[in-house]
């Protein structure tokens, strides 16, 4: 009895597996496909108050990248906060950002498991200033910025994993390039 239950159990997943690798086949035409990465690294971002200044801090997101090597569409959502302490007033400057971004990319297969990608789009900023002064916190909610990114990354894929480590760059003013933003960061994609 226990034969039969296992034979059928065999027949099943053969049938389940068959069932989704027609699917696969069947709803993505040949070399397109989609990926999903959740994403952790670090950004530089410009800040031009209270004094120009750079600031380093830890973000993380996702993104959803779908079409074919030669071009795909993205979207990419990342969130970061940092707290910075001032000697003078305003003491403390807490800022909140989310970032989506919407943009293109090429990718280029050196062979089976290593390839590199390009990418271009733009960036909108969602941002959040807290600043304490004298004890009293005031926040802030900025405009919504719009920029355009570029960027480059190395990876590796096993199947339908694959291993990225990327830099992206965001203009946000076209005469001043140290007033850029500097994205860095390393994702671990599931897709086909």
């Amino acid at each position: 009895m226990q034969f039969k239950n296992a034979k059928w159990f065999v027949v099943g997943l053969f049938l389940i597996s068959g069932s989704i690798s027609s699917a696969a086949s069947f709803t993505l035409s040949k070399g397109a496909g989609y990926q999903l990465e959740p994403l952790y690294g670090y950004e530089t971002v410009y800040r031009d108050y209270p004094s120009p200044h750079l600031n380093t801090r830890l973000m993380y997101g996702a993104r959803l990248t779908a079409g074919t090597d030669l071009i795909s569409g993205e979207l990419e959502y990342t969130k970061a906060s940092d707290t910075e302490d001032f000697s003078t007033a305003p003491e403390k400057i807490r800022t909140e950002d989310e970032k989506l971004k919407l943009g293109v990319r090429s990718t280029y297969r050196f062979n089976n498991f290593f390839f590199a990608t390009g990418r271009l789009g733009g960036q909108a900023t969602k941002e959040i200033r807290k600043e304490t002064s004298g004890g009293v916190e005031t926040t802030k909610e900025e405009p919504v910025k719009y920029n355009p990114y570029a960027g480059a990354s190395l990876g590796v894929k096993l199947g339908p994993i694959s291993v990225n480590v990327s830099s992206t760059v965001i203009f946000r003013d076209g005469a001043d390039m140290s007033k850029n933003d500097y994205q860095n960061t390393v994702s671990v994609g599931v897709g086909y």
